[in-house]
């Protein structure tokens, strides 16, 4: 799929249902889920998810199943993301998010705004990695130059949307969007309880 925003921007759809963001040949972004379960456990999406209802599955180190459905569309206005995660059996999670995968290394020194706050992100580490934070305030990220001038934009209405320095883990900047619900224990997720995360991506620049 083409970004109609930017038409050298191609979206791929892959089988467990995250998403590969490419510029040209090269991949600039992945987006996909990540659920924290006790103890800040990660749950990685199966290779080979089993049921037809779901583009993925993720099964919880603590037992149970979480199904993920992913529906893409593209106008003018930017690529629009639903991603919807849905446990198959009640569940306790203590942190759920969406997230854009971005490499540090193309957007370090880049100008960055999330709602009010205006910043640039770091080449060193940050003594407090998460940069900023808003409750529906669009993130403006870039030009990158590593990037041939690109932008990107995202808008979550009715989520909490983080910039965060994640190198602590990876080598990613990561933006993503969040419910906003406490992460400080666990909470129970209700059987068939959906989580829906919707955002707008626009593409900017060459």
């Amino acid at each position: 799929m083409k970004s109609k925003s930017n038409p050298s921007t191609t979206v791929e759809l892959l089988k467990n249902g995250t998403v590969n963001l490419r510029l040209g040949v090269k991949l600039i972004a992945f987006l996909a889920p990540e659920i924290f379960t006790e103890g800040w456990a990660k749950n990685a999406l199966s290779d080979k998810p089993v049921d037809k209802r779901f583009n993925g599955v993720i099964p919880l180190v603590t037992k149970g199943r979480i199904g993920l459905q992913t529906a893409i569309q593209a106008d003018p206005s930017g690529i629009h993301f639903k991603f919807t995660l849905v446990p198959l059996q009640t569940v306790k999670a203590i942190h759920i998010r969406l997230v854009v995968n971005l490499s540090y290394k193309d957007w370090q020194g880049c100008p960055y705004q999330l709602g009010s706050l205006n910043g640039t992100i770091p080449v060193a580490a940050p003594k407090d990695n998460r940069l900023a934070e808003a409750k529906s305030g669009a993130l403006r990220l870039g030009p990158s130059k590593k990037l041939k001038g690109l932008g990107l934009r995202i808008e979550a209405p009715g989520l909490l949307t983080v910039l965060q320095d994640n190198r602590q883990w990876t080598p990613y900047l990561h933006a993503f969007v969040t419910g906003g619900e406490k992460a400080d224990k666990a909470w129970v997720w209700r059987k068939g309880q959906k989580k829906v995360y919707g955002f707008t991506l626009t593409v900017g620049g060459s």
